[in-house]
């Protein structure tokens, strides 16, 4: 069988790729893959065949100039497609769907899968009906959060779930309960967008004692700024760091900081990797009210919701709600919620081999 990646992003952006290329490997499956790449560097990658289609986008440029350097990949790629004849192609990202559903529909129909990754602009009527017609015609598609749900077209989905075990086991085995600890730490891991919501965190727990915010990640030195000049001094920072450096930085965590903001599809239904990390070492996690996130979170019982961006007496709040925690039934709740990832991902993995065998 012939089998093609087709993705308008870097491989380094393709996360969760390796579900399916990690599956490949173990059963001698070979594979190309074509990809638009922004950053004009080679990638590894277990390919057989890499077709690379290098872009240069300037920031400044309008939005029509930057999408018409992205069209160009349609026709770079389907020349490829059709010499190449492949009997499976796996579409990664719905703006890639977008881009070929005319010819996947046509050409492809129920011989591709789509990858949902993200909010694509759905809510705009001819997105939605390119993106349904995409998924309409294939053999199946996957989502990384049930949350994709209330924006895409009705249709049969399969969720998947990834974070890396290997370095969540490697995080040091601790007591879960925080009752009276002082200080809490409480850690953003990764890369820092949502900067205002930090601010707003930061301000709120303002050299508050029996706490200390802790921010790790590229971009964290916005926020490092920040308090220096509002001579906030309860505050941690680690710059860009390593995968290989994460369960260091987790084991320096006692509540995880998932705060994205809210009442925009893209953070509304999504599942970070945050929340992983939270259920699987069992921790407590500040998400915002109105978002998928919230409703996980309060379902696995380590959910400290911030209501409509209010951080009034927010010091008192979390440390009452920390106090009365009940940490038998975060396990519990917890361990539910693991082994519906684990059922999920078999799922997902059943699919594959009826696929591919």
């Amino acid at each position: 069988m012939k089998i093609c990646i087709l993705s308008i992003v870097n491989i380094k952006h393709m996360a969760l790729i390796s579900l399916y290329t990690s599956y490949f490997e173990e059963n001698g499956i070979e594979y190309d893959i074509i990809y638009i790449d922004k950053y004009n560097e080679e990638e590894h990658t277990t390919a057989k065949n890499v077709y690379r289609y290098p872009i240069t986008i300037d920031r400044d440029w309008n939005k029509l100039r930057k999408l018409s350097i992205y069209w160009g990949f349609k026709k770079y790629a389907q020349k490829i497609l059709d010499e190449k004849k492949y009997d499976y192609v796996i579409v990664w990202r719905t703006e890639t769907a977008f881009m070929f559903a005319d010819y996947l529909s046509r050409k492809m129909r129920k011989k591709y899968c789509v990858n949902v990754r993200d909010y694509c602009l759905e809510k705009n009527p001819f997105i939605f009906q390119r993106v349904k017609k995409a998924i309409k015609n294939a053999s199946f598609t996957t989502i990384s959060s049930d949350g994709f749900k209330t924006f895409l077209p009705k249709q049969e989905y399969i969720t998947i779930h990834s974070f890396n075990e290997k370095v969540l086991e490697k995080c040091k085995k601790r007591e879960i309960q925080l009752n009276n600890k002082q200080p809490i730490r409480i850690g953003f891991i990764g890369y820092i967008r949502f900067v205002e919501h930090n601010k707003q965190l930061m301000q709120a727990l303002k050299n508050d004692k029996r706490f200390v915010l802790q921010f790790f990640g590229a971009g964290s030195e916005i926020l490092e700024d920040y308090a220096q000049e509002n001579d906030i001094k309860n505050v941690e920072f680690h710059g860009k760091f390593n995968i290989e450096e994460t369960a260091e930085l987790l084991d320096r965590v006692d509540v995880i900081n998932n705060l994205f903001g809210h009442g925009n599809p893209a953070v509304d239904t999504l599942i970070s990797i945050r929340l992983y990390y939270a259920v699987y070492l069992k921790l407590p996690i500040l998400v915002h009210s109105n978002t998928y996130m919230q409703e996980i979170a309060e379902k696995c019982g380590i959910g400290f919701t911030i209501a409509n961006d209010d951080f009034t007496n927010m010091g008192e709040r979390l440390s009452n709600w920390l106090n009365s925690l009940d940490y038998e039934n975060v396990d519990r709740k917890c361990n539910e919620f693991l082994e519906e990832i684990e059922q999920q991902n078999r799922k997902f993995r059943n699919r594959l081999e009826i696929q591919f065998k």
